[in-house]
């Protein structure tokens, strides 16, 4: 028998708003980085430390919308 609670629609569609929200703005912010790159406001030779922090700051929130996830199912 299972006695966890069901996840009702709602809680299923706020998890992936967030994944999707978080999705976008990633794709947006690496999108705005590549369009200063390619007129030169960014130097090309900064570009690698730019897209690195940016990398990591997308692993950050993709790390926190995990853990939101699973402190929301409880």
């Amino acid at each position: 028998m299972n006695l966890e609670p069901q996840k009702t629609e709602s809680e299923i569609r706020v998890g992936s708003g967030v994944a999707r929200a978080i999705a976008s703005l990633t794709i947006l912010t690496l999108a705005g980085i590549a369009i200063l790159v390619v007129l030169d406001v960014i130097p090309r030779a900064a570009f690698g430390e730019v897209a690195g922090k940016a990398a990591m700051i997308a692993g950050i929130c993709a790390l926190s919308a995990v853990a939101i996830g699973f402190l929301s199912r409880r």
